[in-house]
């Protein structure tokens, strides 16, 4: 009996957590593979670019972070960012909007840099499976976890959203601080970053853990009565995106101006990956145990119980 319930909780620790959401069908691995995503959500209030802001967080301290991709005329984006807003509740996230720029007859907001951004992490996984790289309504959780389409996978996108929340950044990190600043000098804003203390989750035959760190430049609320959503006060909207490079540094970079007060956030994100070896990411390696497998293994502990007996 106990070494049956330890093969059944061993193969419950290995499923992961795709498997055990419906299968896999709630979402989708954003940038083709599980062993890749973002995580740090450190913000910086630009405010009127005057006053210097510091931030330092512990890595087991981090947001979730949930990236976007909407428009102003985008009916069904009103439905998903209504749902998203009610699954973060009472939870630590940061939100960042993505707004259609390319080809885009109305919206107002986003850059290229912020298409560039969308496009580069995730538009390959758009693509395959809703047929296009950038699609409204799309949202993606830790850099991790695709959503596209306003029909719940689940019993409803609330459900959805908070199954995707709960499993969390999955870097390979155990501990450590994310440092993040902002200096203003005649020549101009100087962010500074580091995190070259974080303790890599493994000590023997590593694979090769890559990251890219982002500042984006996001908005709290931006007023455009023209769009034809009629939602009129567009929350949390990205006006750039600029890669910097290294665990730690210091770059000048250009402010974007708001659309309109002055409710600018300069946000840190970091992209992780964990390089492939023979095709397969490390994640993809481990036996995902399905409903019915699961049920099986239930069904026979009471058998095994009244042999024995």
């Amino acid at each position: 009996m106990r070494s049956l319930l330890a093969v059944l909780l061993t193969a419950l620790l290995l499923a992961p957590m795709g498997a055990l959401g419906e299968s896999g069908t709630i979402w989708v691995d954003a940038r083709g593979q599980q062993d890749a995503g973002t995580f740090g959500g450190l913000t910086l209030d630009m405010g009127n670019s005057t006053e210097d802001d510091s931030k330092s967080v512990d890595y087991n301290d981090l947001p979730n972070i949930v990236e976007v991709y909407t428009a102003t005329w985008c009916w069904n984006c009103v439905t998903n960012e209504r749902a998203m807003s009610e699954a973060v509740e009472g939870t630590d996230a940061v939100l960042i909007h993505y707004h259609r720029v390319w080809i885009e007859p109305e919206d107002p907001f986003g850059s290229d840099s912020t298409e560039e951004r969308w496009v580069g992490n995730y538009g390959e996984s758009s693509k395959s499976v809703a047929g296009e790289e950038r699609i409204a309504p799309s949202l993606v959780v830790d850099g991790q976890r695709l959503h596209t389409g306003s029909v719940a996978k689940g019993t409803s996108l609330v459900d959805d959203y908070s199954q995707s929340l709960q499993v969390g950044n999955r870097a390979w990190f155990t501990g450590g601080t994310i440092d993040f600043s902002v200096s203003f000098t005649e020549s101009g804003a100087s962010f500074s970053w580091n995190f070259d203390n974080l303790v890599f989750s493994c000590a023997d035959d590593c694979p090769t853990q890559t990251t890219t760190p982002w500042i984006v430049f996001v908005e709290d609320s931006a007023n455009f009565e023209d769009g034809s959503n009629n939602l009129e006060d567009y929350l949390h909207v990205n006006h750039a995106a600029s890669q910097l490079s290294g665990t730690n540094g210091t770059e000048i970079l250009d402010i974007p101006e708001t659309w309109d007060g002055e409710d600018m956030k300069a946000i840190l994100l970091i992209d992780w990956e964990i390089e492939k070896e023979g095709g397969n990411s490390f994640h993809d390696s481990l036996p995902a145990v399905g409903i019915a497998t699961l049920l099986s293994l239930l069904a026979a502990v009471p058998l095994v119980r009244s042999r024995r007996q």
